[in-house]
């Protein structure tokens, strides 16, 4: 197992030409937006193309679409950080996207229907702009966090409803009228109404809050798989407001919210969660242990359905050495040899039935890996591999040697699930000609080692997902 995932990571940055024409343009997720997906029920349109099941780590561009089916849930990462989650039955459509001098944005979004959580960062420059579209309305923010629902009418058309958390939208109806819409409150604009005078305040709900001590970083996984925390500056969660050590989210979704933590010096803080209903205080629960410098701990806290929530104790917490093996969903493997981990989790899957699991592997262990059992081939030697992985996906160099040449190559990939099954794709390839025979050759070891690297993993795949230095494949047993 250990040689079948170092060579099809490795390799991908040698063979993945073959499977693209050379010489093409590439979408770079320096200037796009990069998906996340928290389920498989995604799907993508490129430039107009019809739609295909869509793969963590995709770049999506001025004219692309992502849609999620009826249990989808994804988020598209902007290059400023910004971001925008789509909820199930959603659909939106990237109609601009551009970099403009000084790190500024230009984006439009066009939302036809569903629920979308918008978290825009502060702009830089006087020319960026950001806009979102429905068939009503035209929404103008410049930093803010913002709810968009778009829902079809009994009577035909639609009505757009904006929840202001944090910042101010200007919102212009297509038929006429503009309104600002501060925070804690909403706007409702149907087809063909023009703008209100004025937005309501938008009613008392419940929220849950998480405040850690100063130096306590952490981050907080809602039950959907999505994040928010001061961790990586993450906004995802619907209704997520962050703060330098806190996060505020409106209407938390009942189940387990998972938690990770790290701190950089040894000390002993406290992270507080609390929930409330309008201004009152529900309950609290408190989590506190000694962290040595750099700990990374995992654990999570469950909170209820009803009214009102109530948050159970903590989870007892657990040292990981990622953040992925904080925040993979069910029986976790991230830890142990690569070859005994994977074996580990084809006994758990045979001993338990349709149960949430995930395997995990970081970066360094990949790196380690391919150090001290370079990947051979047909003909040829690989050496000076390096794997680094970040949101848009795994990124691999290495220097193939034949008895003919020296190829030095770079290329990128994404991961997902086709038939319920792990994939890997390249999306961005580099490599100098290679004679014919050797391309087959290669081919040929590529090709066999995804497949058989797939087949090795002992569960039905639902998410892959890239994070920074670690990725995880996570599904459920067969029943």
């Amino acid at each position: 197992m250990k040689k079948l995932l170092v060579l099809v990571v490795v390799l991908g940055a040698i063979a993945a030409f073959l499977y693209y024409p050379r010489g093409g343009a590439t979408v770079s997720a320096a200037n796009a937006a990069t998906l996340a997906i928290l389920n498989t029920a995604i799907e993508g349109s490129r430039s107009g193309a019809s739609f295909a099941p869509a793969l963590d780590g995709e770049v999506y561009k001025t004219g692309d679409l992502v849609r999620a089916n009826i249990e989808g849930r994804a988020v598209l990462t902007f290059f400023d950080a910004s971001t925008v989650s789509v909820d199930p039955g959603s659909q939106v459509k990237v109609i601009a996207l551009n970099k403009v001098p000084g790190d500024g944005i230009q984006v439009t979004i066009q939302q036809d229907l569903g629920r979308s959580w918008s978290s825009v960062q502060k702009l830089k420059t006087p020319d960026s702009k950001w806009e979102m579209r429905t068939p009503s309305t035209t929404a103008v923010v410049r930093g803010t966090g913002f709810l968009t629902l778009v829902q079809a009418n009994p009577t035909g058309g639609t009505t757009t409803t904006y929840q202001v958390e944090e910042g101010t939208l200007l919102v212009t109806a297509t038929a006429g009228g503009t309104v600002t819409v501060p925070a804690g409150s909403q706007v409702s604009i149907a087809d063909g109404a023009t703008a209100p005078a004025a937005p309501t305040p938008i009613a008392p709900s419940p929220r849950i809050e998480i405040t850690s001590d100063a130096g306590l970083n952490f981050l907080a996984i809602s039950p959907s798989g999505a994040s928010c925390g001061p961790f990586g500056r993450k906004s995802e969660i619907f209704g997520c407001v962050l703060t330098a050590n806190k996060i505020t989210v409106r209407d938390p979704s009942p189940g387990r919210w998972g938690l990770f933590l790290t701190m950089g010096n040894a000390s002993t803080p406290t992270l507080t969660v609390e929930t409330f209903t309008g201004t009152t205080r529900i309950g609290g629960a408190a989590f506190s242990r000694r962290f040595n410098a750099n700990d990374e701990v995992r654990t999570g806290i469950t909170l209820s359905a009803g009214a009102p929530q109530v948050l159970s104790t903590f989870e007892d917490a657990v040292l990981v050495t990622s953040l992925c093996g904080a925040i993979a969903p069910g029986r976790s493997f991230a830890s142990g040899a690569l070859d005994a981990r994977i074996g580990a989790a084809r006994a758990f899957a045979v001993a338990n039935k349709a149960e949430a699991i995930s395997l995990v592997y970081t970066e360094a262990e990949i790196n380690q890996a391919a150090s001290a059992s370079p990947p051979t081939g047909q003909g040829f030697t690989v050496s000076e591999a390096r794997v680094t992985i970040d949101q848009a996906g795994i990124h691999a160099v290495a220097k193939a040697t034949t008895q003919i040449l020296t190829l030095n190559a770079n290329a990128d990939l994404i991961g997902g699930t086709v038939g319920d099954k792990f994939t890997l794709r390249f999306s961005r390839l580099s490599a100098d000609p290679l004679p014919p025979g050797l391309v087959d050759a290669l081919k040929a070891v590529a090709e066999g080692g995804s497949a058989t690297f797939a087949d090795q993993v002992p569960f039905l795949v639902r998410q892959v997902s890239f994070r920074s230095g670690c990725f995880f494949v996570a599904g459920v047993t067969p029943s």
